[in-house]
């Protein structure tokens, strides 16, 4: 992006200079030209009818030409009547400054407020126009070079600039994953425990929310630890197949009875035999998260279609509900860790809001992708697009 930008400003600025530069030849030469012409008026005759150059500068054409201008004399008709220089336009000018070949000027010669004739002054723009092409030539030329410049400094500027960052974020990376792993333990006593204590004490409402948190504190910690290994151990099992249909349907059969008991229904539209880049074992936690979050916001006698299609050249997973919806401020943010668009709601079904998190760390390590989208009121569609190996 930084390059891009760069080019960009490189090309804006290469065409102002360009104008620019070309405006001020253009007004540096038309200067010079009526400078010339004040001059050279000095040398013109006019005591007859006809205008003339003066002996002195009669004399001079005996020479070789060595002037840069074409110096010309026209009557009032535009007849050429003298020149010198080198071959100049041959016809008078009177509406332009500007004729092929040539940038000119024109001054009349008048005597008693009666126009005698025309002195012409023109210069060939071969000069002017080989300066501007050399010109062109020289920025078209030097773009790649500065491009290629800018590129590997930013490159080497931004890797020395987040250095720091990115230590920080594996140092927490690190931290997540060992937090994880060390509260497995405490979590464990504390589970084995209130399980003894369930069974020698009667059934009372107090162990019952204590189990409950016990469970909800196990999922979060399961979840941050699937992350930590997504992120920092996990490798990319690109080369790994699965077939997606028979995935699907095991998710059909795992769920339906969920799905019965809160009076959902769960159904598989389209499911065409086809083949994906992951691993089994890692789309199905992809699908079952999605599936999970569709059946904590759909209400009883919703609906949660499962559909698997070819989009070439991705795998089409679809997981459609009509549950309550995402408010359209809240869908940036859906993929975020712990991040709740119904926090209350959330809580009494025992998500740890890293369901989405997970399953778009999944996708994104398959060079897929995930994306949302949904209406209040009338559900949400989540689309998950992996690498078809057909």
């Amino acid at each position: 992006m930084f390059v891009a930008l760069a080019g960009v400003l490189y090309i804006v600025l290469a065409i102002l200079g360009i104008f620019a530069f070309n405006w001020s030849l253009n007004y540096s030469v038309d200067q010079q030209l009526r400078v010339l012409a004040s001059d050279f008026g000095h040398a013109i005759e006019l005591n007859d009818q006809t205008p003339h150059f003066r002996d002195w500068l009669r004399v001079v054409q005996t020479e070789p030409a060595r002037s840069l201008v074409a110096i010309q004399l026209f009557n009032p008709d535009g007849t050429l009547l003298e020149h010198y220089g080198p071959q100049g336009p041959m016809a008078l000018s009177k509406g332009s400054n500007q004729v092929p070949g040539f940038t000119l000027v024109v001054s009349p010669l008048t005597r008693n407020s009666r126009t005698l004739g025309f002195l012409q002054i023109a210069m060939p723009t071969a000069y002017r126009n080989e300066a501007l092409r050399t010109l062109e030539v020289t920025a078209f030329f030097l773009a790649p070079c500065l491009l290629l410049g800018l590129g590997l400094t930013g490159y080497v500027v931004s890797d020395m600039a987040t250095a720091p960052i990115r230590e920080n974020l594996q140092m927490l990376k690190q931290f997540i994953a060992d937090a994880s792993h060390e509260l497995n333990t405490p979590l464990s006593i504390l589970k084995a425990r209130t399980e003894m204590l369930t069974k020698k004490l009667q059934h009372t409402e107090e162990l019952a929310i204590i189990d409950a948190a016990i469970d909800r504190m196990e999922k979060i910690v399961d979840d941050l630890m699937l992350l930590a290994e997504i992120e920092g151990t996990l490798t990319k099992t690109i080369d790994e197949t699965v077939q997606v249909d028979e995935v699907l349907k095991s998710i059909i059969t795992e769920f339906q009875p969920k799905f019965d008991e809160k009076g959902i229904r769960f159904n598989l539209s389209d499911c065409p035999a086809l083949v994906a880049s992951m691993a089994a074992e890692n789309l199905h936690r992809v699908v079952a998260n999605l599936v999970e979050n569709a059946f904590r916001y759909t209400e009883p006698g919703g609906c949660v279609t499962l559909t698997l299609d070819y989009a070439n050249p991705f795998v089409k997973i679809e997981i459609k509900d009509t549950g309550i919806g995402i408010p359209p401020e809240n869908l940036p943010f859906v993929f975020d860790r712990f991040y709740r668009v119904d926090k209350s709601r959330s809580r009494q079904s025992g998500g740890s809001g890293l369901g989405l998190s997970i399953v778009q760390a999944l996708v994104d390590s398959h060079n897929g992708r995930v994306n949302v989208l949904s209406k209040v009121g009338e559900g949400s569609v989540f689309t998950v697009f992996l690498r078809n190996k057909a």
